[in-house]
């Protein structure tokens, strides 16, 4: 980690070559006061500081965004021949923020910075050969930028380059090789590469498999607030032999379903259904069936036509249940009033249950007529 101190020092004394190092991955900024950075420097005419402010408006770092005024920073600081600004520049014309989307500026100035080695141009150029933006799509050109960048130690080239030996694109494919560069970019924060990581030891690709560090690189990603570990972990937790705990599974649904996750919203669906982790509940089965079922989830869809088939079964059952219970109280109160109209009848007493009197006949059908 860095002090907000010593970067405004790295800023003012335009020392490009730390701040190359600085700028691998985004865990520079965690601790840094932008405001009093911004203070500081603004007024210091050197490609480094001038590059900073334009990232500071364009993040709206404790200023309001302002992808214009971040642009005019940018273009000052590159001209200066600053190869992060240059790289900046070529990504503000790649997105059209603070101007007109062009993908011929931005290979363009992504063209300049790679020319100066620098290691986020050599991976937006590994990622427009891949995508087939102002280029062609080459794979082998795509693995040769994203080599040069990830050997640099940049954390999205790492990222992307597992990827590329994930896929067996460019590459032979080699699960060996994907999880030795999502390590290190994983390491370095990278929470995709994380997420990643989680399942190739979940699922034994390129390793052996391993329970504990899948939870591990899963929950890393999952206390971020990813909706894709949390429902790995909850998969894992419902399924995983030795660590199985409905609660567990149910709690970590629920955080993405919450997100939106349709497969987590169907998991979910089917624990209150079974009452799995929770009391059963029809109606909650009911609601996030649904929400999985209006993105697409086709086995919610399913589960839906199956618990409202159940649901209606249950409830007669309950209503058929509830009438013979009815009928049996009725049949013991017939019983009941029988042996009291035997006894009167057999001590010749008038009973008097309305006026005009009843006889027990007409007691015992009274009754008997109720049963339904």
């Amino acid at each position: 980690m860095i002090t907000t101190e010593e970067l405004i020092n790295l800023l003012i004394n335009d020392n490009q070559m730390e701040l190359n190092k600085l700028f691998l991955n985004d865990k520079w900024k965690i601790d840094i006061n932008f405001e009093k950075v911004y203070q500081t420097i603004q007024n210091n005419d050197n490609s480094s500081c001038q590059n900073m402010i334009g990232f500071i408006y364009q993040k709206g770092l404790d200023v309001k965004q302002d992808y214009e005024k971040a642009m005019h920073w940018y273009q000052l600081s590159a001209n200066q021949g600053n190869e992060f600004a240059q790289t900046n520049l070529g990504y503000m014309y790649y997105k059209g923020e603070g101007v007109e989307k062009d993908i011929k500026k931005a290979l363009y100035w992504n063209r300049l910075a790679v020319d100066q080695g620098n290691y986020r141009a050599q991976n937006n150029l590994g990622v427009m050969y891949h995508k087939g933006q102002g280029v062609d799509q080459d794979y082998e050109k795509v693995v040769y930028w994203y080599q040069l960048a990830a050997d640099q130690g940049n954390y999205r080239a790492q990222y992307n380059l597992g990827y590329m030996y994930y896929k067996g694109e460019g590459v032979t494919q080699d699960y060996e090789e994907a999880l030795s560069w999502y390590q290190l970019a994983g390491d370095q924060g990278h929470s995709a590469a994380q997420h990643i990581l989680g399942y190739m030891y979940d699922k034994g690709l390129g390793v052996e498999k391993d329970i504990k560090k899948a939870l591990y690189w899963y929950r890393l990603v999952a206390d971020q607030g990813q909706s894709a570990s949390q429902y790995n972990l909850g998969i894992m937790y419902d399924n995983s032999e030795g660590i199985e705990d409905n609660e567990k599974a149910l709690y970590w649904y629920q955080l993405s379903a919450n997100q939106g996750n349709e497969f987590a919203q169907n998991n979910l669906g089917y624990m209150y259904e079974n009452g799995e982790g929770v009391d059963q509940d029809y109606e909650k089965a009911l609601y996030w069936y649904q929400l999985s079922a209006d993105q697409g989830h086709s086995s919610a869809q399913n589960n839906i036509k199956i618990l409202l088939n159940t649901w209606i079964d249950n409830g007669l059952v309950k209503y058929i249940q509830k009438i013979e219970s009815k009928n049996q109280e009725l049949e013991v109160k017939c019983q009941e009033l029988e042996v009291k109209c035997q006894k009167l009848e057999e001590e010749n007493t008038e009973l008097k249950y309305r006026p005009g009197g009843i006889g027990y006949k007409e007691c015992k059908d009274r009754f008997e007529n109720q049963k339904y």
